[in-house]
C-alpha cells in the first residue's frame, strides 16, 4: 500500500526534460512511479491538479550548520517554505567542527562576524566530525543537511589567527583532520579566501589539503580570495587548487563586484569553460540578487585581525589608527578585497545585524550616520568598536546583467547563502527567496530559460554536481523530496524592509514522504536526514 498517491500533477521531474502530466506515489520515503503508483491503495490521496510537481529543491551554499540545535522551525522555515528539502552547509570556509577545547573559545569568537550574540550563545564546537554528525542526527531535522569541513576552521584549530603560511606539523595536523571529517562521510572542503583566517593560506596549503581529501571523493567549494579587482586571478586560483589536486571544483556564489568590474564574468566563464575542456570539473552556485551579505568588518584589510575581532575593534579606540584605516579604505587601487569600495561607499551598505546596536539594524552605514550626527567613517568605526567587530551588512554592488550571464551558464546552479537571524530581525532576503527567485525570475518572468531548465538548476544538476544520491529527481526509487507549486503564483517576496516574508506559491513540501510544509506553516514533522558522502 502506499501511504500517499499525487494525482493529476504537472511534473518537472528535475532532469530538464519536458514536463508530463501524471500520477506519483510515496512508499516507506521512497517515489513509486508507474503502473504501481496508478493502481496501488494508497492511505492518503492529493488532487494536484492546476499544480506543478517539483523534486525538493536543493540550496548549493548554505550556512544554516551553523545553527541545527537553535528552534528548528525559526532556523528552517526559511528554507523549507521556499520548497528547499536538502542543503550543503559548512561553507566559506566556516563549520562547527574541528574545534579542539583548547581553541573553542576561539573558534566561536571567529564566528561572531557571522552570528550574533543570541545565536552565538546557542552554537556549539565539537572536536571531530564524527561528533558533529552524532550531535546533528540527534536534532530535530525539518530538512536534509550535507555537511563540508571549513579551511578556517582547521586553520584556527592549528595555527589560529596568525598571518603566516602554516608549518609542516600543523599542515599535517589540518590534514589528519580533513581526513578524520572524510572517513566519516563529510562532502569536502569549503575555503573563505577573504575571511580571517584562511585570507592568510597561500595557494599550496590549500593543494595539499586537496590532494589529502582526493581518495575519499571529496570536493573543494572556495569563496575565492577576491570576487572584486582580482576575480579573474581568483578563478585561476581556484581553477589551479582545483587542477593540480585532481578535485572537482564549486566556486561559490560567483559574481563580480565594484561598478568597475562588471564586465569580467565574459573573461571569468570563458576561464571556466577552457578548465573544463582540460578535465576540471566545475560548478558555479549563484544567488539572484545584486546585493551580498558579509561581515560589516570586511570593510576593513584584513592585516588588522591577526589576533582576532576583539584585539582589531580595540584598535579603532586610537584616531591615529582610524586615520590610517579610513585612508587604507578609500584609496585605489584598494590593497585588499574592500566591501566599503564594492558598494560604492556608506550609501550601499545596509547594517543587518549588529549585536550591540540594535537600533542601527536596517538603516545603511550613511543613514546611522545621519541620524547620530557623526561623519560617515566615525560612525562606522564606532559601531566596530562597540560591537567588538561583529555584525552584517547587505552590499549593493553587482549588475543584473552580470548576474543573468553567470547564471545561464551551463553550469550554474542555485544556492541561497542565507544567514538565518531570529524570525523578526533584519537580514537578507536571499535567505527567505533565493531558489524560488532564480525559478521564478528566470523561467516564468524573464523567460530566460524554460522551467524545466531552471528546476533542473535548483535540483537534478546541484544533486549531480555533489554527489547527492538519491536527491534532485523524480524517478522510481528516489527519496520522495518534492515540492507542489503553482507557476501563476509563484514568486519570492522577501526585501529589505520585510526579510522574512515566505514565498507565494509553494503549496506543500514533502521530505523523505513527510509533509513538512503546508499553506504557509510548518507541520512540525521532523523527517530530515543527515546525508553523508558514499
Amino acid at each position: 500500500m502506499l501511504d500517499t498517491r499525487i494525482i493529476n500533477a504537472k511534473i518537472i521531474d528535475g532532469t530538464g526534460t519536458a514536463a508530463y502530466h501524471g500520477t506519483i506515489g510515496i512508499r516507506n520515503g521512497k517515489l513509486v512511479l508507474g503502473r504501481a503508483a496508478e493502481e496501488e491503495s494508497a492511505v492518503a490521496q492529493v488532487d494536484a491538479a492546476g499544480k506543478t510537481l517539483c523534486p525538493g529543491f536543493i540550496d548549493s551554499h548554505s550556512h544554516s550548520d551553523l545553527y541545527i540545535g537553535s528552534d528548528p522551525e525559526t532556523v528552517s522555515l526559511c528554507k523549507i517554505s521556499q520548497g528547499i528539502t536538502t542543503q550543503v552547509g559548512g561553507q566559506c570556509g566556516s563549520s562547527l567542527f574541528p574545534a579542539p577545547l583548547s581553541k573553542k573559545a576561539q573558534m566561536l569568537e571567529y564566528l561572531s562576524g557571522d552570528v550574533n550574540q543570541e545565536q552565538l550563545d546557542a552554537v556549539e564546537a565539537f572536536q571531530s566530525f564524527a561528533g558533529y554528525v552524532d550531535y546533528a542526527k540527534s536534532q530535530r531535522l525539518p530538512g536534509n543537511f550535507a555537511f563540508l569541513a571549513g579551511h578556517s576552521t582547521l586553520r584556527m584549530a592549528t595555527v589560529g589567527y596568525e598571518n603566516r603560511p602554516a608549518t609542516k606539523e600543523e599542515l599535517e595536523e589540518m590534514k589528519r583532520y580533513l581526513r578524520e571529517a572524510m572517513e566519516h562521510g563529510c562532502f569536502g572542503l569549503s575555503s573563505g579566501l577573504i575571511y580571517v583566517p584562511g585570507v592568510y593560506a597561500p595557494t599550496e596549503e590549500l593543494i595539499e589539503l586537496c590532494k589529502a581529501m582526493r581518495p575519499y571523493g571529496g570536493i573543494y567549494a572556495t569563496h575565492m580570495r577576491s570576487e572584486a579587482d582580482h576575480v579573474v586571478e581568483g578563478v585561476k586560483e581556484a581553477i589551479r587548487i582545483a587542477e593540480e589536486s585532481g578535485v572537482p571544483l564549486v566556486i561559490s556564489h560567483h559574481k563580480i563586484c565594484g561598478p568597475r568590474n562588471w564586465g569580467a564574468s565574459k573573461e571569468t566563464l570563458r576561464l571556466i569553460h577552457e578548465a573544463i575542456a582540460r578535465g576540471v570539473s566545475i560548478t558555479l552556485d549563484q544567488y539572484p540578487y545584486t546585493a551580498s551579505q558579509t561581515g560589516l568588518c570586511q570593510c576593513m584589510s584584513p592585516k588588522y585581525f591577526t589576533n582576532g575581532p576583539v584585539a582589531a575593534a580595540a584598535l579603532l579606540k586610537d584616531p591615529k589608527m582610524r586615520e590610517k584605516i579610513r585612508k587604507e579604505m578609500t584609496e585605489v587601487p584598494c590593497s585588499y578585497n574592500s566591501s566599503y569600495q564594492n558598494a560604492g561607499g556608506f550609501d550601499g551598505i545596509r547594517i543587518l545585524s549588529v549585536p550591540r546596536t540594535p537600533q542601527a539594524v536596517g538603516m545603511t552605514v550613511s543613514e546611522w550616520a545621519k541620524k547620530c550626527g557623526k561623519d560617515p567613517f566615525e560612525a562606522y568605526f564606532d559601531l566596530m568598536e562597540e560591537n567588538e567587530c561583529a555584525g552584517s551588512g547587505a552590499f549593493s554592488c553587482m549588475q543584473e546583467e552580470e548576474v543573468e550571464r553567470i547564471y545561464l551558464d551551463e553550469n550554474t546552479v542555485a544556492g541561497t547563502d542565507g544567514l538565518v537571524h531570529k524570525k523578526d530581525g533584519v537580514a537578507h532576503p536571499r535567505a527567505y527567496g533565493a531558489v524560488v527567485r532564480s525559478i521564478s525570475e528566470f523561467a516564468c518572468r524573464k523567460h530566460l530559460v524554460s522551467m524545466e531548465q531552471a528546476v533542473r538548476k535548483a535540483t537534478g544538476l546541484t544533486a549531480e554536481r555533489w554527489g547527492l544520491c538519491g536527491k534532485g529527481k523524480i524517478a522510481d526509487g528516489y527519496d520522495a523530496d518534492l515540492v507542489l507549486l503553482s507557476e501563476e503564483e509563484l514568486s519570492d517576496r522577501a526585501d529589505f524592509l520585510h526579510p522574512s516574508r515566505v514565498c507565494a506559491g509553494i503549496h506543500t513540501v514533502w521530505v523523505n514522504g513527510a509533509v513538512v510544509y503546508q499553506d504557509g506553516k510548518m507541520t512540525g514533522a521532523y523527517p530530515g536526514s543527515v546525508l553523508l558522502r558514499s
